[in-house]
This record gives structure tokens, sequence and C-alpha cells, in this order.
């Protein structure tokens, strides 16, 4: 009896989205015929308008996404339309449903799908263009296709590869890379053998095979018939003798993609004696690209990030987050300087992993940084910032951070800085305890404004504490667990990863201020306010500024900080006579 009430449910929610379907293309002109369906959730039907499709929706979505709608396996290629018939109506992103109302979404599945069917024999009367900008998802859906791993750059220039097939794996996968380059882990590991590869760039390839088609050597024979000659002295190399016979190959073919870009695709194959061997296996190979270019600008990382140098000194809590923020922007080149090694006081706050514990926080930055980052350089000095400063060459860097926490060493760099003849932006970021808040401060090695504009009081004469400050001063902050060996300053991960997000985002935003004229590198000072219950609950005392920073711009901010004379920037200016 469930079972039954079960399939009447069912029946009911197909009738209904059918209902729904029909008057929705009644609006279009377009005829609607009900198909008999196999399955109890899937609504069959017939669009007659322009050709006529057979298009098949499940109404059992119930995850919140369009349902799958398939088609009868295309006789004809199809742009957006699998080997095996599915349909890739939407790609989904910030699409909003009600799901009180299934109905009209199979209505609108239904309408996306014929409108995507009616566009694609369109394409494919026209030469294809939208098609080969999808071959790539196409050649996924081909029989017997394995997955390849291409760790080099699809850059149309013809060469031959290594390739290291990994067939034992649940999902096979290829290996391939440049001749010269260093092994991925999963290829050294594993010990994979090589084999021999070629990539070529064509202008056009032939049309790949339709259900129930397999792709076969004549795939291979119709690619060297477009080869150019250069391209079939590499092939020549590619299937010449070798020691077994025959032997396994891969050839790796680009096209160009109308909407930009080359659409990359492959086979492996079996050769012997410079003949490809009709009857072996032709394995399509997709292909998912690991190349730091196409990694960075798919993750969001900016490709034009990808040359610039910055240096940042000191990386503890903040520090750490400003680095591995600035790697994940896309920066390519970093300078990291601390003297410390990592310690197991800071692994909640860190984002270096416990294993990097009793290793100098430079180099473990880089060695993990440089994994998870590919097309990343970090360059480790694990010693003093000033010791640092006396040989560094300020002109191969774009930017500076500072996240010391000590305002004595920074108010040094910050005078050791001005007035360099390189122009350089330089950022001062420290975190206050508890959860007072965080800071950020902009200036410029040449022009107005330093950091020690705000170490100034109301009289703007020097003082030794920060207009900035949320906490008086001569208040003892640090703790200790262990003795005086032991002592720290209190705050967590939530407010040191706050505060060096802020940190990274000022220095790349004066960063792109480079280019846009004297006018835009201007000094700048950012903060962010935190509730102050803990340190009240401490018996800690803030500043008026504390309270006053809440309601406060940062441009009426940088003018309080940088608005008056400064011995170190900026002289006052003497009444005309």
């Amino acid at each position: 009896m469930i079972e039954a009430a079960a399939v009447q449910v069912d029946t009911a929610k197909v009738d209904a989205a059918f209902a729904a379907v029909v008057a929705a293309f009644a609006l279009r002109g377009v005829a609607v015929a009900r198909l008999a369906s196999s399955t109890s959730n899937v609504l069959a039907i017939e669009l007659n308008g322009t050709h006529r499709w057979k298009v098949y929706v499940d109404c059992a979505e119930e995850h919140l996404q369009l349902p799958t709608v398939t088609t009868d396996p295309p006789t004809s290629l199809l742009a957006h339309v699998s080997y095996s018939g599915y349909v890739c109506i939407d790609d989904e992103q910030g699409l909003s449903l009600d799901p009180k109302r299934p109905a009209d979404i199979v209505a609108h599945a239904a309408m996306k799908s014929y409108e995507l069917l009616e566009n694609s024999a369109a394409d494919a009367s026209a030469g294809y263009a939208e098609f080969f900008n999808e071959l790539e998802g196409y050649w996924r859906g081909l029989p017997r296709s394995v997955r390849g791993r291409a760790y080099f750059e699809i850059d149309g220039v013809a060469r031959l590869l290594k390739g290291f097939p990994h067939l034992g794996l649940k999902k096979p996968t290829w290996y391939f890379l440049e001749r010269d380059a260093k092994l991925p882990w999963e290829v050294e590991k594993n010990k994979l053998e090589a084999h021999r590869t070629l990539y070529v760039h064509l202008d056009h390839i032939g049309l790949p095979p339709v259900k129930p088609g397999e792709l076969t050597a004549a795939f291979i024979a119709d690619v060297l018939q477009r080869m150019s000659s250069d391209q079939l002295v590499l092939w020549d190399k590619l299937v010449g003798a070798s020691k077994n016979s025959p032997k396994r190959l891969a050839l790796l073919v680009s096209v160009p993609r109308q909407a930009g870009g080359r659409s990359l695709v492959g086979v492996s194959f079996t050769a012997s004696r410079g003949i490809v061997d009709p009857k072996g296996p032709v394995t399509p190979l997709t292909m998912r690209r690991r190349t730091p270019a196409f990694m960075r600008e798919r993750g969001g990382a900016s490709l034009e990030l990808l040359k610039k140098h910055i240096a940042v000194l000191g990386v503890g809590a903040v520090g750490s987050v400003v680095v591995d923020t600035l790697a994940a922007a896309g920066v390519g080149k970093l300078t990291v300087v601390d003297p410390d090694e990592y310690a197991a006081d800071n692994v909640f706050r860190h984002v270096l992993d416990p294993m990097y514990i009793d290793l100098d926080k430079p180099t473990a930055l880089k060695l993990a940084l440089e994994l998870r980052y590919p097309g990343l350089n970090v360059t480790a000095v694990p010693t003093a910032a000033q010791t640092w400063l006396k040989t560094a060459d300020l002109s191969q860097y774009d930017g500076i951070v500072l996240a010391f926490g000590s305002p004595s060493i920074e108010r040094s760099f910050s005078r050791a800085l001005k007035g360099r003849a390189i122009e350089l932006p330089v950022v001062f970021t420290w975190l206050e305890a508890l959860d007072l808040g965080g800071h950020s401060l902009l200036m410029w090695t040449k022009g107005e404004g330093c950091l020690n504009c705000a170490y100034r009081d109301d009289e703007g004469q020097p003082s030794l504490a920060s207009r900035t400050a949320f906490l008086e001063p001569n208040q003892p902050v640090t703790r200790n667990l262990t003795g005086c060996s032991g002592a720290f300053v209190p705050y967590g991960a939530l407010q040191s990863r706050r505060t060096g997000l802020m940190a990274a985002e000022h220095i790349l935003s004066a960063m792109s201020a480079v280019g846009s004229g004297a006018g835009a590198r201007r000094p700048s000072y950012k903060f962010w306010v935190g509730e102050g219950k803990a340190a009240a609950e401490q018996g800690l005392r803030t500043t008026p500024w504390f309270r006053l920073a809440r309601t406060t711009s940062e441009e009426v901010a940088t003018q309080q900080v940088f608005g008056r004379p400064c011995p170190h920037c900026r002289a006052r200016k003497e009444p005309a006579p």
C-alpha cells in the first residue's frame, strides 16, 4: 500500500508539471505532446517548434536545484548536450528557486532545455563554433574516457612531453608534464613509468563521434592530416623506434575557442615501428589543467599580481595571515622576514600546521605556501628585519608590510624608509589585546605622511602613545602560563585574521594606485573596532578614540592622523610675511 501511494504521489506531481509545461509553451506557440515514460517521476515530452525534440525531465529533484534534463542521444553533435544526451541547461550560479512551486520549476527547466537545443541546432548549421567552445565537456562523456592532468602550459607551442599513466586507480589518471619538470608527488610516490607524449595545436580538428560510435584510430589519422611539417617531425619522434614494442603513447591536441583560450583534448594509443595500431584501443583523455596560470585564474587569483613582489616583515599571527592572503590573491613573489621559530604557543592563531613547530617561520611558510599555491615563489629570510634592511634592494619590491606588533621598531622603520629614492607603499599593521581591535596604516616612502604622524598629542607634540590606540598606555596586558619566558599578549585567531586580511587588502589597494598618478598615492589609516567586553572584564581602560572610532569614517580618521605637521615627513608651514 505504501509503494502504491508513493507512485500515486509521483504521478500527481508529474501531471501537475506537465500542465505547467503546456501553459508555458503555449505562450511561445510551441506544441507539447506527452510521451510514455518508463520511470514514474520522469516527465517525457515532445516539443514541436522549429525542430522536434524529445525531452525527459526528472520531477523528483528535491535538492533545490534545477531538475536533470536529458534528450535522446543526438544523431548530430549539439553544443551543451553530452554524448549520452544529458542537457546542460544552466550552471545554476545565483539561481534562486521557490520549493513550493515544483511544477513551475519543471516548466522553467523544460523551456531552458528547448531554447538551448534550438540554439545548439543553429550552431551546428553555422559550423559548430559553440560546440568547440564546449569540446572538453563533450570529450568527458565519450566511452572509456580516462582522466588526464596537464601540468604544462597550453600555449600552442608543439613539443614532446612526458606522460605517466596510473591506470590502477579507481579513476585511472594520466599525468602530463614537461620533460625536464619536477615530478608531481603522485608520480614520484607511485614510481610511475614515463611514456612519450606529443602536444600540438591545430586550427581545427574533426568532429568527435556521436552515440553509439567510439573514438578510433581514424581520429589520429585526421589529426595527422592537419599537422604542419614541423609537427610531423615531432610525430615521427613520438612513434619512432624504442627498446620495447609495441608502446603506449599519448597525443594531446588543443584548438582555439571562439570564446577565448584553447580547448585541450587527448588520446592514448599503441604504436609499433612508427605506425599506429589500427586495432588497438584509442582511449579518450579528459584533460584537467594543473598549471599555475589556469588554477590562479579559475580560483580568483589575479594574474596581474603574478609578477609583483612584496616583503612581509614579521610573520606571527597577523603577519602570517598577510602572507597567506597575498599569496591567495595572486602575488607571485613574497619575501618573508622573521628571526623566530614557530612554536606550539601559536598553533591556534597562526596559519601554519603543527608539523612545522621548531622550524623558523619564514622557511615553514615557504614550504607550506609554495605547495599550496602553484607558481608562488617565497624567499625565506630567517633573520631580524633590521639586518635584512641593511642590504635590501628596495627597487626589487612593489610593497612592504610590517607586522611586528612593536611600536618602537615600527617607528624606526618608518624613519628609515621615509625619503628613499624608490617610491613604495608601506603598510604597518598591529593588533590590540583581547577584543579591542586592529589597525593598518599606509605610508609611502616619498611624500607626506608616515607612521610617526600618529605619535603626536593634541598639541602636535611628539608622544610615546599613538593617537590611534584603543587601550590607555601603561597598562600591563601580557599573560604567562609558565613564567616570564612564556609571556604572551592575549588575543585570538578571529582578531589576528581580521587584522591580517585588512592589512593585505590595504597594501594591494595601494599597489593598484601606483599607476593612477600621484593624487592616488596618499597615506591612509584603516581600523576595526571590537566589542571590548573581554578587555572590560580584565579591568583594562580604553581611550576616547576607542569609543569614537565606532562612528568615525576611515576618511575622517585618516585626516586626524595625518593632518598635522610632522617632523619626519611634513614641516610646519609658516604664515606668509
